[in-house]
């Protein structure tokens, strides 16, 4: 009779306490039954206290209520706040008390996965003996928690494709923003979410070029709201445990370069994601800058001859227009012009007191940006030295503002190795040298406060510029905006060279050609009787 009593509590304690029916269930009394089975029966290896019951913290309590309330969740979260545990407790309470379902874990690496489905097994080894006795059969693999009600936990590094021919009930993904693969991981996992199927996303911050941050921007409760993702964000002092105060922060703050504690220890989503990718450019400088809505729209030729500016909401912004002998100066990022490709940039600064005056961006053929684009632009403004990226596609442009008799087209002058040859090579050729001098340039620019740069868009592409541990810098994802007002500040240390003087005589056929012919104002203008008859 104490068997059957013993049973009887037993089948109790799991049937009304850990693992109520899932369909007739409340969210709330799912998320208190997991909660018991937590305190009550898991237990968690500690790093300073060893093995411990699992107590939740109420940023942890919250959280399994919205993976409960929504199928699929994503959270932005600091380092060591126990959420990886969290979800390997969650997988086992959900495949081990429930059938036929399918649980998959993705990880960066095979060692990360075996490492992450270990936090699961080794709460399973100390559950008591009458409940592994009374649950189903389980056999464990390296990467595989199998139990015999046709429930399954597997481990995967990202490079599997865990969709293929599978119904997955949930997919957890630990540290997205980190995978090697983050896109592809998502391309295999987005047909789970499409069917059905849950999806749960952890990570710290890694910058905002990645599909983890497209999808957290995206996200409800945080973000835009547009998104499948129901966004969750926990702050470095959301440890449950009291220990992260003013002190450890200032600590921490103190320890760490600003974009690894912006990373690991965030206090708001914003900063996490800006400061994270090792930005190469002052953030507060950033912020800092007022933005100013520009006019936008063509520029147009006039039955006199001349160009004008029509504002019809076109793609040329322009915030000042030239001014009476000013002097400008044009940087230009070519791009492919392909119309999914990467967009063509134009930044034009006044040489004089470095504004940004007018931007394009878009996509257009390297000839016709050369062709049709530039020329005007570059007139309009007074003749603007246009600094053209000669990089693949930019010679292609180069060589169609050649053909249309634009100048002043800034180039570099070279000397050949053997006969110290000088030779012109028009363009700015962006190199592993060049290219850090000319961000230098920008940088100090931006941090001094000397630029006025009054583009929200630009400045957002400034902020999402990012330098790599091995020193490379590239945008997140793009940098064209960046690049094209490098090389337009680049160019302000040639705009008053003689070399880059315009012609300012009228071309030919003009009423003041035939005035100057007529009348010419010094004598040095004309040439010496017989000076082309000389034999030189």
């Amino acid at each position: 009779m104490k068997i059957a009593f013993d049973d009887l509590l037993e089948e109790r304690e799991v049937r009304f306490k850990i693992a109520p029916d899932w369909n007739s269930s409340t969210v709330d009394e799912l998320a208190a039954a997991f909660e018991y089975f937590c305190s009550t029966y898991w237990f968690i290896r500690h790093p300073s206290r060893g093995r411990i019951k699992f107590l939740m913290s109420d940023a942890q309590k919250a959280t399994v209520h919205d993976w409960l309330e929504h199928k699929n969740t994503l959270i932005l979260k600091a380092r060591q706040l126990g959420f990886s545990t969290l979800l390997g407790a969650f997988v086992l309470w959900a495949a081990y008390f429930y059938p036929d379902r399918h649980i998959i874990l993705l990880s960066k690496t095979e060692r990360d996965a075996i490492k992450l489905l270990a936090k699961t097994k080794y709460g399973f080894k100390y559950l008591p003996e009458w409940m592994k006795l009374r649950g189903p059969i389980w056999e464990s693999k390296q990467t595989e928690l199998a139990f015999s009600n046709e429930s399954k936990i597997e481990s995967l590094p990202s490079g599997n494709d865990p969709a293929r021919g599978e119904a997955v009930w949930l997919v957890g993904i630990d540290e997205w923003a980190f995978l090697p693969n983050p896109d592809e991981a998502w391309a295999a996992i987005e047909p789970i979410a499409d069917v059905g199927g849950r999806v749960i996303g952890l990570s710290t911050a890694n910058g905002e070029g990645n599909v983890f941050f497209d999808h957290w921007s995206k996200s409800k409760n945080y973000g835009i709201g547009t998104g499948r993702f129901w966004g969750i964000f926990h702050p470095w002092w959301a440890d449950g445990e009291g220990k992260r105060d003013a002190d450890w922060y200032a600590t921490k703050q103190a320890d760490l370069p600003d974009w690894q504690l912006a990373q690991e220890y965030p206090d708001n989503p914003d900063d996490a994601f800006l400061r994270s990718g090792r930005p190469v450019f002052k953030l507060d400088r950033l912020k800092a800058i007022e933005v100013v809505m520009p006019r936008r729209g063509f520029l147009k030729q006039t039955p006199e001859g001349g160009i004008e500016f029509e504002e019809d909401g076109g793609p040329l912004r322009v915030w000042e227009e030239p001014r009476v002998g000013g002097r400008y100066v044009m940087g230009v990022d070519v791009a492919e012009g392909l119309e999914h490709g990467d967009f063509t940039s134009i930044h034009v600064l006044d040489a004089r007191n470095k504004r940004l005056v007018a931007h394009w961006h878009g996509h257009i053929d390297p000839d016709l940006l050369g062709e049709e684009l530039l020329p005007p632009i570059g007139r309009w403004y007074n003749n603007a030295l246009a600094g053209v990226e000669r990089n693949n596609h930019g010679l292609t442009t180069l060589k169609a503002l050649q053909r249309a008799q634009y100048r002043p087209i800034f180039f570099e002058r070279q000397y050949g190795k053997r006969t110290q040859t000088p030779s012109d090579r028009y363009g700015f050729h962006t190199t592993r040298q060049s290219k850090p001098m000319i961000i230098d340039e920008l940088s100090k620019l931006l941090r001094d406060a000397k630029l006025y740069m009054p583009d929200h868009d630009t400045r957002l592409e400034l902020q999402r510029f990012v330098r790599e541990g091995d020193g490379k810098m590239h945008g997140s994802p793009y940098d064209d905006r960046t690049m094209s007002l490098a090389i337009a500040v680049h160019m302000l240390e040639f705009a008053f060279v003689t070399e880059f003087e315009v012609d300012e005589k009228p071309g030919p056929g003009t009423m003041g050609w035939f005035e100057q012919m007529m009348y010419p104002k010094e004598r040095s203008e004309t040439a010496p009787i017989g000076s082309h008859s000389v034999r030189r």
